[in-house]
């Protein structure tokens, strides 16, 4: 051990400032990398690699000293999955600094149990030129996932079920783009850290090391171990949090193993203190460093005021928080709000970083699999695809099941009147034209005996679930769109790559706001089709069934003799078990292959070394948690939702109201991280420093408040009889018909009436198709039938659209939309104008093809003709008719657009809306102007 020597580096005296470039600077850069960053830092070879997730994909950005800092965006992953809301997930760089590894997934995966253990993807991505290797790996979405080291090895870890009674260890040689071994250990290892001379983590509490597959005990730390990083001489530094003692707040102390003895090296702030990895196999504490004694040479100290996400490469500069800040539509560029540190000067620096979107690059090629679909195509009403019978029960891009995407004052009137059993509203026959029966949402829906439910409870799952989302995620409050269904193809939940093959046979089928899955499988007798119909489609029914769910949950739990505080179901915080129950369900006493264990399963136990013990509540510091939720246990997810209000994506500035809370500080009571351990789950969490394990279920009694400590109660906005509030849309509804005398107006819907938004139809002068498939029909479009959307935008409130891809993506991807007038005879001169939505159409370059059908041999009027037109009308922010020109047409004309565009990356939408033929008179537009 070495003596002590702050590692910081002195402040040096100021110069003038080196010149940034404006652009530079709108990625991020320091403004005054000279004071800030010392007078070398153009010389530096220092990198700063961090993952921001959105709805596009994981984004990895990539930050050098040389550039000030500056952000590039080096790629973005999404596994090939739409429609699936915003991304998660985690980044290490290698000991070269050549290589990162990411391990990410949807933030919706944090709520499937089974997809938050093994769901999560992983990839390698070379950091000088942003090419990715996509592993067939799927690994556990935790903090600690990956971990990289002195050198190319990485490990990855995923245990074998939900209850983590078993650990796979994963080895991956980053510099191959492989995976080199898989070991399984009995228990629940987790903090994996790769080095020469063996593997080492912590199982039950203990420092172990794994060499040959074989597992040897080497330290009791104490407390509970959140960090584990190996240095390149082979000493092992980890930190934990010991539990706080009443009065005495928690701390975390850094140990290290050196091979031969183990030392307490001093203490921090147990929210205030990380171990981060440098360059040259070095370790670095970072934040609360005052009372650390002492550390060796290779071991860095790095002060910082707040929670540190990343340090660069060198430690010269500490990002604090990035977060994905709006997207602008106009541009399609990346927008992060981010706060970093330097430590040479201890300036810190908070700004919006634009970076250039990249396309996903980590889609595997496709295979062949046994649920594949073939051609699908749209005659002006449905996607058809009768090969295999998708397992849930209310199809997407049905016309005929349309939803309307509620605004947050819908979503917190229909969750006040539930929860007192009044909401009766009624919905007539033909609600939203789904053709179904006249009901009324708790007519469908009654709530069972049971407690009443807190408001702010319901609320807090509707936010977690789906950002209160009854529709798909492309379609903003006063927008019809297709329901939001998990995982209705089933490829997320299966061992393959991406969206390779659909796979119905594992589709969860969670439907609408507050994710119904039980009974929304076409076999499912559960619930009638009108049910299954207003689960999907109306936000109300799906509320007043999420909420049984919700009251069926705390009659479980009641049921198995388990309870906290007094029990009494008016204080929002003693709904904590059955929110736990309500993620990873409630367990009886003798279920098979339990081993005995009953009650509420480890996954969610705020004990599991799963969740990071250095955490703070959810939401209570940052509302940048909501970006890495597979953090927290599900039900402190809740609990943080409930006090900390969810704001719409679209809307920010509407959010449902807090609670009446029973503290001055505006706070819930929460438990403790371990509340539920103790003799009723053979749980002992400080005695012997083994830490609670797998095997702890909760099925005991506990308490931390009662009616005299201050507990907080719902608070409602809607009193009993209240009319459902108007939504509040982002973008006007426009029912306007086109007119012009002669007009043939081909929509891309055959009933143009059939729209949620109530606007009236209009004589259908023609067809419209879509095809999917290069050529149409080949075995590979069920890429393409994947990601077809519906949306209630555009013309008389309907239109299509999917993502333009490249040439080479053709095969997979390719839609072309056809719109062919009613031209019944004779030849004549007529002008096509197309429709453009006010949004849900972003490309630059949509090429029409006017094909004229005058079918005369060698007459010039025949022949084909093109129109580009920018589709993107984000500038505009109205719906709008361009003109394709004048044109001579015959009984066989057509005009048709593909996504087939070269050079287009797959994250720009493409859209099919309706089209007129407009008999000429007057003078004639030009390509691409205004009708």
């Amino acid at each position: 051990m070495s003596a002590s020597v702050l590692a910081v580096p002195q402040p040096v005296a100021a110069r003038p400032i080196s010149p940034v470039p404006a652009e530079t600077l709108s990625r991020g850069a320091l403004a005054d990398p000279d004071a800030s960053l010392g007078p070398d830092w153009a010389g530096s070879k220092d990198q700063l690699v961090a993952g921001a997730g959105d709805r596009s994909g994981f984004h990895l950005f990539v930050a050098r000293e040389r550039d000030a800092f500056a952000w590039s965006n080096l790629t973005t992953l999404n596994a090939g999955l739409p429609d699936v809301g915003n991304w998660t997930g985690s980044v290490c760089v290698t000991g070269s600094g050549k290589r990162a590894v990411a391990v990410y997934a949807p933030t919706s995966y944090s709520n499937k149990p089974e997809l938050a253990t093994k769901g999560a993807y992983v990839a390698v991505v070379d950091l000088t030129n942003g090419k990715v290797v996509p592993l067939k790996e799927r690994v556990q979405l935790a903090y600690y996932n990956p971990s990289c080291g002195a050198g190319e090895r990485v490990l990855v870890t995923r245990p074998t079920d939900v209850d983590q009674q078993t650990t796979e260890v994963i080895a991956i040689d980053a510099a191959a783009g492989k995976v080199t071994s898989t070991v399984r250990l009995a228990g629940q290892f987790t903090n994996a850290a790769p080095a020469a001379e063996g593997d080492y983590g912590i199982l039950r509490g203990g420092l172990h090391r794994l060499r040959a597959g074989k597992l040897t005990k080497l330290a009791d730390p104490g407390g509970q171990p959140f960090a584990v990083r190996v240095t390149a001489a082979g000493a092992v530094d980890v930190l934990t949090v010991d539990e706080a003692k009443p009065g005495v707040e928690a701390r975390a102390s850094a140990h290290r193993y050196d091979g031969r003895r183990h030392t307490v090296l001093g203490t921090g702030r147990a929210t205030g203190l990380e171990l981060v990895g440098l360059s040259g196999g070095r370790n670095a504490l970072v934040g609360d460093i005052a009372g650390i004694r002492r550390h060796p040479a290779d071991l860095v100290l790095l002060k910082a005021g707040d929670k540190t996400r990343v340090a660069s490469r060198e430690g010269h500069l500490l990002l604090m928080s990035a977060s994905p800040a709006e997207t602008g539509q106009a541009d399609r560029r990346t927008r992060l709000d981010v706060t970093v540190r330097a430590t040479r000067s201890g300036r810190e620096s908070r700004h919006t970083v634009t970076t250039t979107p990249k396309a996903p690059a980590d889609v595997a090629a496709p295979r062949a699999g046994r649920r594949q679909a073939p051609s699908a195509q749209i005659t002006g009403e449905v996607i058809t695809n009768p090969f295999f019978r998708p397992t849930c029960a209310v199809p997407r891009n049905d016309i005929r099941r349309q939803v309307l995407q509620p605004s947050a004052n819908q979503v917190e009137w229909a969750v006040d009147l539930a929860v007192q059993g009044k909401l009766t509203v009624s919905r007539p026959a033909n609600y939203l034209k789904t053709g179904g029966p006249a009901y009324t949402p708790q007519g469908l829906f009654p709530l069972p005996s049971g407690p009443r439910v807190p408001a702010q409870v319901m609320l807090a799952v509707l936010a977690q679930e789906t950002n209160m989302a009854q529709a798909s995620w492309h379609a903003a409050p006063g927008d019809g769109g297709n329901p939001l269904v998990s995982d209705y193809y089933g490829s997320r939940s299966s061992s393959s790559w991406g969206w390779d093959y659909i796979d119905y046979d594992s589709s969860d089928c969670g439907y609408g706001i507050s994710q119904v899955t039980d009974g929304m499988t076409w076999d499912s007798t559960k619930w009638t089709e009108a049910e299954r119909v207003a689960i999907s489609s109306d936000y109300a029914a799906n509320i007043a069934a999420g909420l049984r769910i919700l009251v069926e949950k705390f009659n479980q739990v009641q049921s198995l003799g388990i309870s906290v505080n007094t029990n009494d179901p008016r204080y929002i915080e003693n709904w904590f078990l059955a929110v736990w129950g309500y993620n990873s369900g409630v367990h009886p006493q003798g279920e098979p292959g339990a081993n005995g264990n009953y009650g509420l399963g480890w996954f969610n136990n705020p004990a599991n070394p799963s969740y990071p013990a250095n955490r703070t509540p959810f939401l209570r510091i940052n509302t940048d948690d909501a970006s890495h939720p597979s953090d927290w246990s599900y039900p402190e997810r809740i609990m943080g939702w409930a006090e900390v209000p969810q704001w719409q994506w679209i809307d920010p500035v509407t959010k449902y109201s807090k609670p009446l809370f029973g503290s001055s500080s505006n706070q819930l009571s929460l438990p403790s991280r371990y509340q539920f351990c103790g003799a009723a789950n053979n749980c002992s969490p400080f005695g012997d420093n083994s830490g609670c394990d797998e095997s702890c279920w909760w099925h005991g009694s506990t308490s931390w408040a009662s009616e005299a400590a201050p507990l907080s109660t719902e608070k409602l906005v809607y009193a009993v009889g209240s009319a459902e509030p108007a939504v509040k849309a982002v973008y006007p509804k426009r029912c306007t018909p086109f007119s012009a005398s002669g007009a043939l107006v081909v929509d891309d819907l055959k009933d143009s009436s059939i729209n949620p938004l109530g606007c009236a139809g209009q004589s259908w002068g023609g067809k419209f198709t879509l095809r999917l498939g290069s050529p149409a029909g080949d075995g590979n479009s069920f890429y393409a039938d994947i990601d077809v959307h519906q949306l209630g935008a555009g013309y008389l409130g309907h239109m299509w659209f999917t993502h333009s891809v490249d040439d080479s993506d053709a095969p997979l991807h390719q839609v072309v939309g056809t719109w062919t007038p009613n031209i019944r005879s004779g030849i004549k001169s007529w002008d096509i104008v197309v429709h453009l939505p006010s949004h849900g159409a972003n490309e630059t370059a949509a090429e029409y093809l006017i094909q004229p059908g005058i079918g005369i041999y060698n007459d010039p009027r025949d022949q084909e003709r093109t129109c580009v037109v920018n589709q993107d009308s984000a500038t505009q922010g109205a719906d709008r008719w361009v003109s394709l020109g004048r044109h001579t047409l015959g009984p066989r004309a057509r005009v048709q657009l593909s996504n087939r565009i070269t050079g287009a990356n797959g994250e720009v939408d493409i859209a099919w809306d309706a089209m007129a033929f407009v008999p000429a008179t007057g003078t004639a537009k030009s390509c691409g102007t205004a009708w």
